[in-house]
């Protein structure tokens, strides 16, 4: 059994291109929701009067990439432009190529420059970024790859695009690839330590701050649940690229996985990081196993992909 085959993708195998769209429309959605709630302490991060100054944290900031007082101090010679300006662009200007990207305008471009001025944004608040924003970038970065736009935008009504009815199986494959190496190293690191293999891990998560802390686990303590839970999360994890990919076992293994993200939401307040992980996986593993087939009377009919693929080897 190949690669591809493993993957159930075959180039002759039509998956539903709806999974493009989804992962457009709700990664960018996610990430402006994400940006919102920064408003609030937007100024504390990032102005001239933040806890940790910019001139500070351009010090600390990656060298490969600029940050937003790097691009202040490199446009102010010439331009005269005061650090407020150049950060009111940003804070402009990253959520409307977002939206661009959600309508499907540009969707390339608008893709491409979200993910400079993420980056750029990332550059600034290194102290202060986590899980979420790495994923953000690794979506951005599909976006620009992939012809997310392809269907359902605006491009595609103002200028006809041409790859509508291409075969996107590739595109799916790198994504599922990905994914599956994510969720493996993932288990795997918590296998390496013993904070998750004793349930450590997991104790301090249910008694962290978090919007189920009013409920009191304690009693729970003499039993094996945290161990059992420690270790089920290591197994959905490093498991992941083997049973997600079996079709008997892809629907309990996705409704494993989304729990356990779930309950990382719950319980660290982690929501923003969970509902990316979701979309990856809902995206990969439960969209493109949706196509639509018409009937005799031409009425529309679901058809999972795996039984589209026996269909197509069965002719």
């Amino acid at each position: 059994m190949n690669a591809r085959r493993f993957f159930y993708l075959s180039n002759q195998t039509p998956v539903n291109k709806l999974w493009l769209v989804f992962f457009r429309c709700s990664v960018s959605a996610l990430i402006v929701l994400n940006f919102a709630s920064m408003q609030a302490d937007f100024n504390d991060i990032f102005s001239a009067n933040s806890y940790i100054p910019p001139d500070i944290n351009n010090v600390l900031r990656s060298h490969l990439l600029p940050s937003i007082y790097g691009v202040y101090r490199s446009l102010s010679p010439t331009f005269h432009l005061s650090y407020t300006a150049v950060l009111l662009t940003f804070r402009i200007a990253y959520p409307v190529a977002l939206l661009m990207l959600f309508a499907g305008l540009f969707t390339r471009i608008s893709a491409a420059i979200a993910l400079i001025l993420q980056l750029i944004i990332l550059n600034s608040m290194d102290l202060y970024s986590y899980g979420f924003d790495a994923f953000t970038t690794i979506a951005l970065f599909y976006c620009v790859v992939f012809p997310v736009g392809t269907d359902f935008s605006l491009d595609a009504h103002l200028f006809k695009n041409r790859r509508k009815g291409a075969n996107n199986n590739q595109f799916l494959w790198i994504l599922r690839a990905h994914i599956c190496i994510i969720y493996f190293f993932s288990g795997f690191e918590k296998l390496l330590g013993y904070n998750w293999r004793n349930g450590e891990s997991i104790w301090k998560m249910v008694h962290g701050y978090n919007m189920l802390s009013f409920i009191d686990l304690d009693f729970l303590y003499k039993t094996p649940i945290f161990l059992i839970a420690g270790w089920g999360t290591i197994i959905v994890e490093m498991f992941y690229p083997l049973f997600i990919n079996i079709h008997k076992t892809r629907k309990a293994w996705l409704i494993a996985t989304i729990g356990f993200h779930v309950m990382i939401a719950f319980f660290m307040g982690l929501y923003f990081f969970s509902a990316m992980m979701i979309i990856f996986s809902v995206t990969t593993y439960y969209i493109p196993f949706t196509t639509r087939v018409p009937q005799a009377n031409g009425t529309p009919e679901p058809i999972s992909n795996t039984k589209q693929f026996e269909l197509n080897n069965a002719a």
